[in-house]
């Protein structure tokens, strides 16, 4: 099983590539999984939200 920090790490580079390729529809989506893991783990909530 991944870790939740782990997954927030792949998400988050998941969302940069998509970014990068001008997927803005699904670079979007990423951003909100982003958001919702980030405020409903524990672990995760005193990462910078900003900083992608």
């Amino acid at each position: 099983m991944i870790s939740p920090k782990k997954r927030y790490q792949q998400l988050k580079q998941e969302a940069m590539r998509l970014m990068r390729s001008g997927d803005l529809q699904h670079y979007l989506h990423k951003l909100r999984e982003l958001h919702e893991m980030r405020h409903s783990t524990p672990g995760l909530r005193g990462l910078a939200g900003g900083a992608l």
